[in-house]
């Protein structure tokens, strides 16, 4: 296979200027091939790598939604570049094979990764971000556009490709998006194409002022028993939950942070006077002006939400499972904030932060409207949720990942058997896709599981200050050693042990694998 190495790193994806390339732009696309995909908004920033990877050098032009400023591309984004046959054969148009392509990919992250399942399974159109209207304006002379995605700007196309954070299967409830129906498990093989890709690692992330006030509960800060500063990101200064203390706060069960003790004490008595610096050099209290517990969880239908709840709260894996939707109280909590994104999630944290208010969580459903504030009175309050490890590698929003069990959300601790908080991820596309999008498609998903090419063209921009996080290929697929490559990231633990994958089952590492077994 030949490994395509990114012409650009991911940041330059989002932030940096290059020079403008010779070839048509917004508001005068005309792409030989488009394709249509949908689902996990966790994946996003791999798939801009993976897409990238594809490009010439140069060409590339990112369009975003600018629905909600400072969140631009939550719910949809566009990747338009020309692709050479050098870096991608067999490229053809209309069955014709041609030395380069100009390929436009939508994506739709709105919904998560359930709306990358069902909708190619049932045929169902749904909404995805025209750029060809007038709706989009470049920034500057960057390769970066804003676009207003409202209801005159979107088009209705049943997706080509979904990607998703677990398997198709697992799309029900809780798992089912409001707007598509439940995936029925018969129609799968007959419709679409499934490939589990790679090994994706999630966290539990919590705001700032949570993160800061369990770090001296758990006497991690200097001058209470530690020698950690506030907010300090190294493995030695994380404060860890149980899985337990996880599920019981996700399943909400605790009403106030009074509520919380932890060895015998509360967590809202132990932290007044407390300040930090979130690294902008604003001092904040740790201690909140709401006390109620604050969960911000993805919208029905996201895929980091579906291995949360198959982790924690055993659901959809056993009707006996624990309940993920619900409701709680705005006045005497616990609070459940339901946001239609992995960048809305971020938001959402900072707002309790930060005392803000700038997330919005979900209002209706079928279609799903998120136009309800989640902190009106911007109060600061602890809260926490649900996340890729692909996010806030620099910290840019106001919230920290935590340990779960005394174990850091790294490939290290994964590959060692040692951090629950991962899944087997995969992408699906429609048995009926043109051969013409299939190689490009086929380009992607390959990429998305060779450890080589997760290795040099995504991890490298999921390096936090406590470690390497991203994703590893999975055992199956490829060989592994006794002790973890970060050159050829590859897991021996697999959840598809026992007939199909299963991120219900328990992980193990299956007895035909090598004898190199990291134990």
């Amino acid at each position: 296979m030949k490994t395509r190495l990114l012409p650009i790193m991911i940041t330059a994806f989002w932030s940096v200027s290059f020079p403008r390339a010779s070839f048509a732009i917004a508001p005068n696309i005309t792409s030989d091939i488009e394709i249509f995909m949908a689902g996990s908004s966790a994946q996003d920033t791999a798939i801009a790598s993976l897409f990238g990877a594809l490009c010439n050098t140069g060409t590339l032009d990112i369009f975003k939604d600018n629905n909600r400023p400072g969140s631009e591309g939550s719910d949809h984004t566009a990747y338009y570049c020309t692709i050479s046959s050098t870096s991608l054969p067999g490229l053809s148009i209309n069955g014709q094979p041609v030395v380069s392509a100009k390929v436009l990919l939508h994506k739709r992250s709105q919904g998560g990764s359930g709306m990358g399942v069902s909708p190619l399974i049932n045929g169902i159109p749904i909404a995805a971000m025209r750029i060809d209207a007038g709706n989009c304006v470049q920034q500057g002379s960057t390769n970066n556009w804003y676009c207003n995605a409202n209801s005159n700007n979107l088009m209705y196309e049943i997706p080509d490709i979904g990607v998703s954070d677990v398997e198709p299967e697992l799309f029900i409830y809780p798992n089912q998006p409001s707007s598509v129906s439940a995936v029925d498990p018969q129609m799968i093989d007959a419709t679409i194409n499934v490939k589990p890709a790679a090994a994706l690692l999630f966290g539990v992330p919590v705001s700032d002022n949570l993160y800061v006030a369990l770090q001296r509960a758990q006497n991690l800060l200097t001058g209470f028993g530690g020698n950690c500063a506030t907010g300090e990101y190294t493995q030695a200064c994380m404060p860890s939950l149980s899985k337990q203390q996880i599920a019981t706060l996700i399943s909400g069960q605790i009403k106030r942070w009074s509520e919380f003790k932890i060895n015998g004490i509360a967590l809202t008595s132990i932290t007044a006077g407390l300040t930090y610096d979130s690294g902008d050099g604003i001092i904040r209290n740790v201690t909140p002006t709401d006390t109620k517990v604050h969960y911000c969880k993805g919208v029905d239908g996201s895929g980091i939400g579906a291995l949360m709840y198959a982790k924690f709260l055993n659901n959809p894996c056993s009707v006996r499972g624990l309940n993920a939707d619900w409701g709680g109280s705005g006045l005497v909590g616990p609070v459940k904030h339901e946001v239609s994104s992995s960048k809305a999630m971020e938001v959402c944290l900072e707002d309790f932060a930060d005392g803000e208010n700038n997330a919005y969580q979900i209002t209706s459903v079928a279609p799903d409207v998120f136009n309800t504030a989640v902190n009106p009175n911007a109060n600061t309050a602890w809260a926490l949720g649900m996340q890729s490890t692909e996010n806030n590698t620099s910290h840019a929003k106001h919230y920290r990942f935590i340990k779960i069990d005394g174990a850091a959300p790294t490939l290290e601790n994964v590959f060692r058997g040692k951090y629950i908080g991962w899944g087997e991820q995969s992408y699906q596309w429609r048995k009926t896709v043109s051969q013409d999008k299939e190689t490009i498609i086929n380009a992607i998903v390959t990429d998305a599981g060779h450890p080589y090419s997760l290795a040099q063209n995504v991890n490298p921009n999921f390096v936090h200050p406590f470690g390497q996080a991203g994703y590893m290929a999975l055992g199956k697929n490829y060989p592994f050693t006794d002790s973890l490559n970060l050159t050829s990231p590859v897991i021996p633990y697999s959840h598809e042990v026992s007939g199909k994958l299963s991120n219900c089952q328990v992980p193990v590492i299956p007895s035909s694998s090598n004898d190199s077994k990291p134990m």
